[in-house]
């Protein structure tokens, strides 16, 4: 009788391996990208107010340059959580890399044709938002889920504001890296640490 028990918690544990290997990766990783993205878009935003220097507008290009290495190293340093072995969780993967491209050669293109605050800042907003519902979707964690529907709408919100005052949808962007990266992160990571 004693030799059932000790199988079932043999398939219990690894039930809930399975499951853990089969949400999205990435604990530390929403984080790291909210804190970059939070920390860049504000110093944008102090020294294009105080200084009204233009160059600070491409600030933002130091947020791979230092999140791309971090995530490597995050990634080597924590070996299994980068076992993909969902569909569903590759799919999650496959949007956030899309969304990295797009907002990466958006940011280039807007900025040459001169529209970047018209177009390129709310698509952050939204593209982020959208990302972070969609890793709480599959992940069933239900503060992702509402961090990301924030932050879709503050995208929304940050269409709005054009013209003299395009400047506050920085603002919208450090709003949403706390609001759909960085609080509901913190809050995964010590989901999955508690292995719930």
């Amino acid at each position: 009788m004693e030799e059932n028990f000790d199988a079932l918690d043999i398939i219990a544990q690894t039930r809930g391996k399975v499951e853990m290997d089969s949400i999205p990766t990435g604990e530390k990783l929403f984080p790291l990208w909210g804190w970059l993205t939070a920390v860049f878009y504000l110093l944008e935003f102090i020294l294009w107010q105080w200084l009204h220097q233009e160059w600070c507008l491409w600030l933002w290009v130091g947020i791979p340059l230092i999140g791309i290495p971090a995530m490597v190293f995050i990634i080597r340093r924590d070996q299994e959580r980068t076992h993909m072995r969902s569909h569903q969780s590759k799919l999650v993967l496959d949007y956030w890399v899309f969304a990295a491209c797009a907002i990466g050669i958006g940011g280039f293109l807007f900025g040459f044709l001169g529209i970047y605050e018209m177009v390129e800042n709310p698509m952050i907003c939204l593209l982020v938002g959208i990302g972070a519902f969609v890793s709480g979707e599959a992940a069933r964690f239900r503060p992702m889920i509402v961090g990301g529907l924030s932050g879709a709408a503050l995208g929304l919100v940050s269409f709005i504001l054009q013209g003299d005052i395009w400047v506050y949808q920085i603002l919208c962007i450090v709003a949403v890296a706390v609001v759909a990266l960085i609080i509901p992160g913190y809050l995964y990571e010590r989901r999955v640490k508690n292995g719930i």
